[in-house]
């Protein structure tokens, strides 16, 4: 049916009824006598006005018509139309190019990132003046601009270290085009990785464009696990693992900062662990590396590594589970013993704090937390069981019933340092100097995390991360966001520096190692690496993505310059609107002179 880009002028109509109104005014004539002596002439010039009342109704016509047609003409009436033609009607479209790493795969010597970007131009080429274009990449900004705006954008795109969700890109474009009167479309133009293609409902026209020829097979550096940290100055190991649809092995290169690396030879969906000789203490950067292929993105991945001498820990060999667990660390060459951390009481340097057992001695110990400047006190006994629900620390320790603890309360304004919680309430909190506060004792009888198999790994990360200040290192993906651990003022790279605020989200640019500082300490740090998902270069099928995508058209690429605005295609009849009026205007024009000469 026909539509109109600007129906509220539709309203101009009512001028069509100007003429007919004029022409009954002016059909008001006073009454005529008429003398014998002239009655002769009526008969001769009865002829002559019933030819006069023809003329007077045909202009009546064409002036009507006139204004209806540019009355039409000025709303901007569109008719359905399918197929290419050279022309269309003002349109709105979301030009979606698939920048992410896995477009970057080389086919037949060329990328399939260029190929994308060749149909991008072409798309642009065919729009107007009057068409209203967004771009949408892999960072999720759809930019309005023209033709020529977006396609020097186009010409910048080199490969964006960004994962794309091809059904996430739609729900956006959609977004973008709800409230716009003009025909929208959506063009997506990608390598269609089967791993990036989700649901989604489009409301509007869709036109998918897929290269030809089929992806190359891949290998990539999935993951890059260092293992429980600090490393003590003896090494450590990690497990890399690769991913892929190429079964043949490749060596995988790991190293430890610029030394020499160790060499493995791994297949994709497989695992190895490298062992690494030690290093000064200090942060250091483990880099795997594979040989280039096609995708040179998920060639490499990195992980930061902490080197610190162990924690030299006292402890009382009265508490048997706490004890045995230290044991274990110690024969694991995770511990030794020392003064350095103080495990169960308050000591005079870097202490984890269990409450008391005898419940007497809260007060005193809530005096000395007080005068150490803590900032945190223990409160009243709860016994309502509950399960550690919280705290990236944690590891195999989240959800553990908890059936005795003690709430902790902080003594000033504000609550930070909260590393886990129990029902919502802080169970383990990091108070100033170096205290650790645990709400429950490390028995059986307070909770059952002293029975659990994440009891030895949670008495590691306690005394060798957090009693010493320090944190897991945290993994992200470019442009995701990641939670940052608490008491983080400051992310750096590189010589770039972001503030942050401990416990919010920050969205790391690219990939790399970033630091998390608190004031001039350096707390943790940020591995980020492409999305593993990366590396799976095989297409989704046609009848997956209309499947996903009702109603979504699925093109060669070399098609989708041809068949952009025509998706919801629409021809634009004001062209054949306003030559008609030019047509009725010279029609009255011609008419009325006639009648003028004649009168």
């Amino acid at each position: 049916m026909i539509g109109f880009l600007h129906p509220w002028l539709l309203a101009g109509l009512a001028a069509a009824g100007v003429p007919v109104l004029l022409h009954l005014l002016a059909r008001r004539e006073p009454p005529t006598v008429i003398f014998p002596a002239v009655r002769y002439l009526v008969n001769t010039t009865r002829e002559h006005r019933n030819r006069l009342r023809l003329q007077h109704w045909l202009l009546l016509l064409l002036r009507t018509l006139l204004i209806v047609a540019l009355v039409l003409a000025a709303a901007g009436p569109t008719l359905p139309r399918g197929g290419a033609g050279a022309g269309h009607a003002p349109s709105a479209l979301v030009l979606v190019v698939d920048d992410s790493p896995s477009s970057t795969a080389v086919v037949d010597g060329v990328a399939v990132l260029e190929r994308l970007k060749a149909a991008a131009r072409r798309v642009l080429a065919r729009a107007t003046p009057d068409d209203a274009l967004w771009l949408l990449t892999a960072d999720g900004i759809p930019r309005r601009g023209d033709a020529a705006t977006l396609r020097q954008a186009v010409d910048r795109l080199a490969g964006s270290p960004r994962r794309l969700d091809l059904g996430a890109a739609l729900g956006t474009a959609g977004e973008v085009l709800a409230p716009e009167a003009r025909p929208g479309e959506i063009v997506v133009l990608s390598d269609l990785q089967a791993s990036a293609v989700s649901a989604a409902r489009p409301r509007v026209p869709v036109t998918v464009a897929r290269p030809a020829g089929a992806p190359p097979q891949n290998r990539g550096v999935a993951a890059l696990r260092p293992g429980a940290q600090p490393w003590s100055t003896d090494g450590g190991r990690v497990t890399v693992t690769l991913a892929g649809d190429s079964g043949a092995p490749a060596p995988v290169a790991v190293r430890l900062g610029d030394r020499p690396p160790h060499q493995v030879l791994l297949a994709p969906g497989g695992a190895a662990t490298v062992a690494l000789a030690g290093a000064p203490a200090g942060w250091w950067t483990v880099r795997a590396t594979l040989p280039p292929d096609e995708l040179r993105a998920d060639d490499e991945r990195v992980a930061p590594v902490r080197i610190a001498p162990l924690a030299r820990v006292a402890w009382d060999e009265s508490e048997r589970y706490v004890a045995a667990a230290a044991e274990v660390l110690v024969a694991n060459r995770r511990l030794a013993r020392g003064d350095e951390v103080t495990l169960g009481r308050l000591g005079r340097g870097a202490s984890v704090v269990e409450p008391p057992a005898d419940a007497a001695a809260l007060g005193a110990l809530n005096r000395a937390l007080a005068a150490r400047g803590v900032g945190w006190r223990y409160g009243a006994l709860v016994t309502t069981a509950a399960v550690t629900d919280s705290g990236p620390l944690l590891g195999g320790a989240a959800g553990v019933r908890v059936a005795r603890r003690y709430a902790l309360e902080p003594s000033g304004s504000g609550r930070t340092g909260v590393l886990a919680t129990v029902g919502g309430a802080p169970w383990l909190v990091r108070g100033a100097n170096g205290v650790v506060l645990l709400a429950s004792r490390l028995d059986p009888a307070w909770t059952e995390l002293p029975l659990q198999a994440a009891f030895v790994p949670f008495l590691d990360a306690l005394l060798n991360r957090i009693a010493r200040g320090e944190v897991a290192v945290v993994d992200g993906t470019p442009g995701d966001p990641v939670p940052l651990p608490d008491l983080v003022t400051e992310v750096r790279r590189e010589g770039r520096a972001w503030r942050a605020e401990g416990g919010s989200l920050f969205r790391p640019p690219e990939r790399g190692v970033y630091v998390l500082l608190a004031g001039r300490d350096t707390v943790g740090a940020l591995a980020v690496n492409p999305d593993p998902r990366e590396s799976a270069l095989a297409r989704a099928e046609d009848a997956a993505l209309r499947r996903l995508w009702p109603g979504a058209r699925v093109v060669p690429l070399d098609e989708a310059p041809a068949l952009a605005f025509t998706a919801g295609a629409r021809g634009d009849l004001r062209g054949p609107l306003l030559w008609t009026a030019l047509v009725l205007g010279l029609a009255e024009m011609g008419v009325a002179s006639a009648w003028r000469r004649r009168s």
